[in-house]
């Protein structure tokens, strides 16, 4: 969450009144753009309540130099009070410090300036004294009854919590919120661009898995036209499983039964192409078809199985595509007894496209492995984590 100091927040970052004198509110809090215009508004309140003052002094049969000095004193009291603890915060955030030392730093400058503030307006109240004609009562001589007490300590919590929330303690509330804004922003940011680059990874699938299996369509026209129409019809209907999902953004819902389906109908369509020369088995146990899995991953995994396992080697091959749970992991296998692993394999375009989007949605808590399987051949692997434990 990188925000300038010296540049405008986002519109969805800004709040309050920012219209007029409270342009400075579309700046960061304690930002020195945000400091100079809140600084600018107080500033002209204050000296207009000053001024009236003086007027109320003057009215009451005070000088012109006694008015005047009332006036200048409380002035100068308020302002302190309002701008000391927000210059400390201001200078704090442009320090760059990092976001948890400058948040306590943040707090201890308005703390610190609620206390310069409380020694500003009692510097400026004992300086107003004498203008204004006031003279100290000596403490053995003043009387106040319990109901005045009780009243002056109300109002010195009243005075207190003003001093707080003037010197920067409602500013120092909107910097936090400013703050949680932003970090809702970045994060709704993020989310896009994930969603955007798995639209773009899905994007780069598409094509992948459908120009092959046009192209291995294409000499059945010649050969055999009984076989190519039953390929063209098998994928039309594998299609018809798969677009939606293509088409839909990377946070669609799936399933690893939807998975497992679509696997299921581009094998019967490679089955047509490549007769009994392919085998084929699905183990997905019913209680995991419920199981939240990637969309299209799979698929990849299959047409890899097909192409660099079965496809180059004579005669007879199987696929095996299962599914299991290991603690709080669910594991998909797809398995060929091909060729087995060459040079290069694991590193393809369909094989990277899996490992990122599997990091994307899972970070470090999934993983892809291919191995040369046991038996011969390859295994495929995607390991995540189990989203609910199976009925």
């Amino acid at each position: 969450m990188n925000t300038s100091l010296f540049q405008p927040l986002p519109p969805d970052a800004v709040a309050g009144t920012t219209w007029g004198p409270f342009r400075y509110r579309r700046y960061p809090v304690f930002s020195l753009p945000w400091l100079r215009g809140r600084f600018v508004v107080s500033a002209t309140a204050v000296v207009l309540y000053a001024v009236f003052s003086g007027l109320g002094q003057l009215a009451a049969g005070n000088t012109w130099e006694n008015a005047a000095a009332v006036a200048g004193y409380f002035a100068l009291g308020v302002l302190g009070m309002f701008t000391i603890g927000p210059a400390l915060a201001t200078w704090v955030r442009h320090q760059g410090f990092n976001r948890r030392l400058e948040t306590w730093r943040v707090i201890f400058a308005v703390i610190l300036g609620f206390a310069g503030g409380m020694i500003a307006d009692a510097w400026a109240s004992s300086q107003m004294k004498r203008p204004m004609g006031m003279k100290e009562v000596p403490a053995s001589k003043r009387k106040i009854s319990d109901l005045d007490e009780a009243t002056l300590r109300l109002g010195a919590l009243v005075g207190g919590f003003g001093y707080f929330a003037c010197g920067g303690g409602l500013a120092s509330l909107a910097y936090f919120s400013e703050q949680r804004r932003l970090r809702a922003r970045t994060a709704t940011l993020a989310r896009l661009e994930s969603d955007m680059r798995l639209t773009v990874l899905q994007a780069q699938i598409e094509p992948h898995f459908l120009f092959n299996t046009l192209a291995s369509i294409r000499p059945l026209i010649r050969q055999d036209a009984s076989r190519a129409e039953s390929a063209l019809d098998a994928l039309a209907a594998h299609l018809r499983a798969v677009i939606p999902q293509m088409r839909t953004s990377g946070t669609v819902t799936s399933t690893l039964g939807q998975q497992a389906d679509i696997c299921a109908s581009y094998l019967d369509l490679m089955k047509v192409r490549m007769g009994e020369r392919l085998r084929v088995e699905i183990n997905v146990p019913p209680d995991l078809r419920a199981q939240p899995f990637p969309p299209l991953i799979l698929l990849s995994l299959v047409e890899n199985g097909i192409k660099h396992g079965i496809e180059p080697k004579p005669g007879p091959g199987k696929i095996i595509l299962k599914a299991s749970i290991a603690g709080a992991e669910l594991q998909v296998s797809v398995i060929d007894d091909g060729v087995g692993l060459k040079d290069g394999l694991s590193g393809g375009l369909g094989l990277a496209n899996v490992r990122e989007q599997l990091e994307m949605r899972y970070q470090t808590a999934a993983r892809l492995s291919i191995a040369t399987h046991a038996e011969g051949g390859t295994m495929a692997e995607i390991v995540i984590p189990v989203q609910y434990p199976p009925a």
